[in-house]
């Protein structure tokens, strides 16, 4: 009989008693009443309350935001905008609208929803993004740009708009760690495939008739034979014959 009991003794102390926690100290500091004695006391158990809680949700913050990282790295972000410059492409880039409807259902999937506010400093336009998790907890970031000049198409309002844009933009790329790519229909170096045969007999035809000199037409086509002359660059070699035609007539 000695034995059970040494045994179930032994069994009743191996049990793991669960840790104190702030609202177990803070529940049996109060029940007895609010005293004067106890009121300091109180005061520092929620405070600590209020870090463990902030604590905790940064940690979960923490967690889906390493998911959400995750999740938009294998996401396509395609560069739908182009940069205009003397009539030609500089550059191409992820428009507002794209970014928003691609990172909307998968930033609201891991519990994120962002906040934007913006402010003017010295010439510069700061873009303020929050990300707020469900929680509760949230991180702030800013981007700063300088404010866009204005001319006789852009007026003051529509250059700091361009400028608010600009920066919510490359905060947003920033914070999310996204790589934008081009379309391959959109990709200047795609060239597609080359032209037809008739398609290079006729350019050649109508450069020797027109008197152009071919190996400036060639380079002009960035090839060495007309064969290799790529599809989307005939209509621009064609209009370019035809000015030449209608000069001869």
């Amino acid at each position: 009989m000695s034995e059970k009991l040494a045994k179930i003794e032994s069994q009743e102390l191996a049990v793991v008693r669960p840790a104190l926690t702030s609202l177990d100290i803070l529940n049996a500091a109060v029940s007895g009443g609010i005293t004067s004695e106890s009121v300091g006391v109180v005061e520092r158990i929620i405070a600590m309350r209020r870090e463990e809680v902030s604590a905790a949700n940064k940690a979960k913050f923490n967690k889906s935001f390493f998911k959400l990282r995750q999740e938009i790295s294998g996401m396509d972000f395609y560069a739908d905008k182009a940069a205009m410059n003397n009539g030609k492409v500089a550059y191409s880039y992820c428009s507002e609208t794209e970014l928003s409807s691609m990172l909307e259902p998968v930033l609201l999937k891991h519990g994120f929803t962002m906040m934007f506010g913006q402010r003017s400093d010295e010439g510069k336009i700061v873009a303020i993004i929050t990300l707020i998790h469900e929680e509760g907890h949230e991180e702030t970031r800013e981007y700063s740009v300088r404010s866009g000049n204005t001319n006789a198409l852009k007026d003051a309002t529509a250059a700091d708009t361009g400028a608010t844009t600009s920066a919510w933009r490359h905060l947003v790329i920033k914070m999310l760690g996204i790589k934008s790519r081009i379309r391959e229909d959109a990709d200047p170096r795609n060239l597609g495939g080359k032209v037809t045969k008739e398609q290079a007999e006729e350019l050649e035809q109508r450069v020797a008739i027109t008197n152009s000199n071919r190996a400036t037409f060639l380079k002009m086509a960035g090839v060495d034979s007309f064969a290799a002359i790529p599809t989307l660059k005939y209509e621009v070699l064609d209009q370019l014959l035809r000015m030449k035609e209608q000069k001869g007539k």
